[in-house]
């Protein structure tokens, strides 16, 4: 272990043989044998058997991440598409068939009952919902999904615009969305809008099939649509319908702010209203924001920004900069994603950077994923070491909201800081509307089976018009809204991850407001009574935001141990997402915003 950096402390295998590197199934499948076979006779067999199995799933959770990031860096590579869809189609099932053998020998073994409450509730918890969640008819159904969420990267990922003279990204398209040019702005809208509808029947029939595939899943299992396979997978701590009253609450809380936000953009733009393409450039005309050029200037001006805050977050990220992509090109796969390479326990993080302010929330959003990765490797078991996703979320999202009060990296005067921040805080109210459009649209997809795709794109606008902030489609290209949701990654690939956004940004708004807080309190402190004062002294170290960060540190190293309400508490917040806690919320954002000008 290294003294400087004992959070890259490395770990060395004891069960599988150090020399193994695997290739295939074949290599990792006797390590396997060998744990159905065993004989348990103490409790203290038991816990090493336990540790024996994580570390072997962890190699093969390692070579999954490896391929998967290989094949979404190089969506135009033969070779990486095709050992990825070989792990899809020979790892993973034969992963999934020993699990099962290997939970059935856990949750059956009488020597269960005396292992620690405290420390194995939640694994019993998740044993539990993947033994009732598990049948053989389902495998090949399994590697079915796999297959066409690749393709839903593929078709996305090499997806390309002659515009301006040169073939662009769509990630590069929308740098022009910023541009103060009005016309150049709806051009680029509508050429990127006409790129996609190239390819909706493409999608449209590729979701069918997902949602076809999904039913089936269900129905072996004897389950009336997917919705209750994902809400009972995901051990969620909540329903269905507390999920669509959480979408009341957003409507009478965050879509009003939403909207009184767009009102002041349209008077302020002197429109008549607010088009798709009016959105993303600067109300008063200004250039767009350009806080870097080179991807490494964004990789260090994110690492001073967590040494702003506090310096353990920046010596985490600085120490991992070797493990991102984060440039945006073609045959790249679209998004940002933090993945972990489980054996090694390190975080790798993808973007697609194109010089935006956007890029820089990215980057803070994923590294705040990275710091739960390290925080909580020293977790022993390997399914610790992933939290629930509510607060995996506000991991990231805290990240950003803190981030935004530290952009000197980037900026050279307050006028550009405070533009930047405005738009994040007007981001945070925007998305709230944004989750509730994507959630409840999924409910209704499960539970309308048999639908048509006219039918599905007119439940998106209906649900986008209830939540989303006033915005006039009538000029822009003809089926763009309706098709609006294939650019929504999670609809495809994974459903029903997506409340967790919304509730994860009730808890980084609740960090937020608490390390502001402290903030402020600890420099009126120390100004009032003055640095030398024993009294100063003791107070400026009980109210201090070091303290509000030690917390967020503290949850983040229990990964998955616990469910997401108590890794709440751990991190000093609510797991509550009433209309009273969103409304106090967007109270703030709207104080916050209103000191930027913005309200």
């Amino acid at each position: 272990m290294s003294p400087k950096k004992p959070w890259l402390a490395t770990f060395g295998r004891s069960f599988v043989s150090p020399d193994l590197v695997m290739k295939n199934w074949a290599d990792i499948e006797p390590y396997f044998v060998k744990l159905t076979q065993r004989e348990l006779k103490t409790v203290g067999d038991l816990e090493q058997w336990l540790f024996d199995w994580s570390e072997a799933l962890s190699v093969v959770e390692e070579f999954g991440s490896v391929r998967y990031v290989e094949m979404t860096c190089h969506t135009d590579d033969e070779s990486k598409k095709n050992a990825y869809l070989e792990l899809v189609r020979e790892v993973e099932p034969k992963l999934v068939e020993w699990e099962n053998k290997l939970d059935h020998k856990y949750y059956e073994c009488p020597l269960r009952a005396r292992l620690s409450p405290r420390k194995y509730n939640q694994f019993d918890r998740r044993k539990k919902a993947d033994i009732e969640l598990f049948t053989e008819k389902n495998i090949p159904l399994g590697v079915r999904l796999a297959e066409l969420s690749q393709k839903y990267q593929e078709i996305m990922g090499a997806m390309t615009v002659e515009f301006e003279g040169e073939e662009r990204t769509m990630p590069q398209m929308g740098l022009f969305l910023k541009e103060p040019d009005r016309d150049l702005r709806q051009r680029a809208h509508g050429a990127s809008a006409q790129r996609r509808l190239v390819e909706k029947e493409k999608l449209d029939n590729l979701f069918d099939e997902m949602l076809q595939v999904r039913g089936e899943f269900a129905a072996n299992l004897g389950l009336d649509n997917y919705r209750d396979f994902c809400f009972r997978g995901k051990l969620r701590d909540y329903t269905p319908e507390d999920c669509l009253r959480f979408h009341e609450s957003i409507e009478n809380t965050a879509v009003p702010l939403a909207r009184k936000l767009m009102e002041k953009r349209r008077v302020a733009m002197g429109l008549p209203t607010v088009a798709p393409w009016d959105t993303e450039c600067d109300e008063k005309g200004r250039p767009p924001l350009k806080p870097f050029v080179q991807p490494e200037k964004l990789a260090q001006g994110v690492t001073d920004i967590f040494m702003r805050i506090d310096p353990r977050l920046g010596e985490r990220f600085d120490s991992i900069r070797d493990s991102m992509d984060l440039d945006s090109r073609k045959g790249k796969a679209p998004g940002g994603y933090q993945t972990t390479f489980a054996e090694r326990r390190i975080p790798f993080i993808f973007t697609n950077a194109v010089g935006s302010q956007i890029d820089v929330n990215t980057l803070l959003h994923e590294g705040g994923h990275a710091f739960h990765t390290l925080q909580s490797r020293t977790q022993p078991l390997t399914w610790y070491r992933h939290a629930a996703m509510e607060f995996s979320e506000v991991a990231s999202m805290s990240m950003e909201l803190l981030g935004g009060r530290q952009l000197d990296p980037f900026y050279d005067n307050e006028e550009q800081k405070n533009r930047a921040r405005a738009e994040h805080l007007r981001h945070v109210v925007d998305i709230f509307g944004w989750v509730a459009i994507v959630d409840a649209f999924q409910h209704w997809l499960y539970t309308h089976p048999g639908h048509s795709h006219a039918e599905r794109d007119a439940k998106w606008v209906e649900l986008y018009q209830r939540f989303g902030a006033g915005l006039d489609w009538s000029n822009a290209t003809e089926g763009a809204l309706p098709s609006l949701w294939h650019r929504q990654l999670h609809i495809f690939e994974v459903p029903f991850y997506y409340i967790e956004y919304a509730i994860a940004q009730l808890g980084a708004l609740q960090i937020y407001n608490n390390h502001r807080a402290q903030t402020m309190i600890h420099e009126e402190i120390s100004h009032a009574i003055g640095s030398s004062s024993k009294l100063s002294q003791e107070a400026a170290e009980f109210i201090n935001p070091r303290r509000v960060v030690d917390k967020y540190l503290d949850a983040l190293a229990r990964g998955g141990s616990a469910p997401a309400p108590d890794l709440f508490e751990a991190a000093g917040i609510r797991f509550d997402f009433s209309q009273e806690v969103l409304g106090g919320l967007m109270a703030m954002l709207e104080e916050e915003l209103a000191s930027l000008g913005q309200v």
